[in-house]
């Protein structure tokens, strides 16, 4: 599991300033990851679509050095952190809709955070489809839940609890519609407040 110290390596307030339940939220999120990941195998090369600072690639890095890492992401001061703290990680400029030459070839694709903040995600996931990898990992925010925690947290309370920069809201059921036509979903599952899927190109 993700250690607390880990959490003071990065800039995002989100991870930086996160309170014990929070981070233990997320210790719970990275861990379904890293199960994930093991189920995911055979993998060797991994893209993850908005690495951000790195906070899972990071990780996952550092549990698997002898897998090749790769992130894309559209905050290019982000780019420049992920470089900085984890330099095993390729990290490069880009965007969900465009994720440019498939070649060598990814055998695992992770979209964690992303699809809700798109305004278009079926298109993002016909992007990730393109690039043929063997699995792919993809989490959104488990509603209504996740606005009920910023509630809760007295986060968002005039907006209901909803991330101002989501645009998108799925239940387990909402997002399987989303992800099948183009994947077979293995695994669904939750840890609250998100869901996750692993899941193979059709």
């Amino acid at each position: 599991m993700i250690s607390d110290a880990y959490f003071g390596r990065f800039e995002t307030v989100k991870y930086r300033n996160a309170g014990a339940l929070k981070r233990k939220l997320i210790q719970r999120f990275a861990s379904t990851i890293h199960d994930l990941f093991v189920e995911a195998n055979p993998v060797e090369r991994v893209l993850e679509i908005g690495v951000g600072e790195g906070f899972l690639s990071g990780y996952l890095s550092e549990k698997f050095p002898e897998k090749q890492f790769h992130g894309v992401d559209l905050n290019p001061a982000d780019v420049e952190r992920v470089k900085r703290l984890f330099p095993r990680i390729e990290a490069r400029v880009g965007s969900a809709y465009d994720l440019g030459d498939p070649s060598p070839g990814f055998d695992l694709v992770i979209c964690a955070e992303v699809l809700e903040h798109l305004d278009a995600p079926d298109r993002a996931l016909a992007e990730i489809q393109r690039l043929s990898p063997r699995r792919v990992i993809l989490s959104v925010p488990h509603e209504p839940f996740f606005k009920l925690s910023n509630l809760l947290a007295g986060n968002n309370v005039r907006r209901l609890g909803n991330d101002p920069d989501h645009i998108n809201h799925w239940n387990p059921t909402s997002f399987r519609r989303l992800v099948e036509p183009r994947f077979e979903i293995l695994r669904l599952t939750t840890s609250y407040p998100w869901v996750l899927c692993l899941a193979a190109p059709r």
